[in-house]
């Protein structure tokens, strides 16, 4: 094998990829902080139902509804029911929306709940929005795994946006203890 051969393809195309990786935090460490309380949360919502692939998609809808009434949306937050691993694709249920301050008053299709504080298993990773919860939910299960359990839902995802625009921002994944 002639190094000189492949080296123009992995200038090309394999280091460019890698870098990519790398910036949206590809591998970046994973923290798992068992022992956490967590809440109260008070967050505007729409209910899910389907493929958690088109959550993004509610979200920004809620982000327009809350900013039409007057009300600045705090951070992301994701409560997913349904295991994807167990549950098929049409019959996947969870809420999508952001944290707002208490007491505040929304209209129809948005609802408001609380989410009070809880002991929680939490995994965290500074990644981009779309990689970040494949990465989290990979090291909470092999941990679990560990532990000889899997993962329990619902879990509540909360992304924090970055504080700079060549910086990723941070998700913690929250599941039952």
């Amino acid at each position: 094998m002639n190094l000189k051969r492949f080296l123009p393809f992995l200038l090309a195309f394999v280091l460019p990829l890698l870098a990519i990786y790398a910036w949206w935090g590809g591998f970046n460490r994973v923290e798992i902080l068992p022992g956490q309380v967590r809440g109260p949360y008070t967050y505007a919502y729409v209910e899910h139902l389907g493929d958690y692939a088109k959550l993004p998609d509610q979200q920004a809808k809620v982000e327009k509804a809350l900013l039409g009434a007057g009300i600045q949306p705090g951070q992301g937050i994701t409560v997913l029911y349904s295991n994807p691993d167990v549950v098929k694709m049409a019959d996947r249920r969870a809420r999508i929306g952001y944290l707002v301050p208490a007491g505040s008053q929304v209209r129809d299709p948005l609802r408001i709940d609380t989410i009070p504080s809880r002991p929680v298993l939490v995994a965290r990773v500074r990644a981009a929005v779309l990689l970040a919860p494949s990465r989290a939910y990979q090291a909470l299960d092999g941990y679990l795994q560990g532990r000889g359990t899997g993962i329990r839902m619902p879990t509540v995802e909360i992304y924090e946006a970055a504080d700079m625009p060549f910086r990723m921002g941070r998700l913690s994944v929250e599941m039952p203890e």
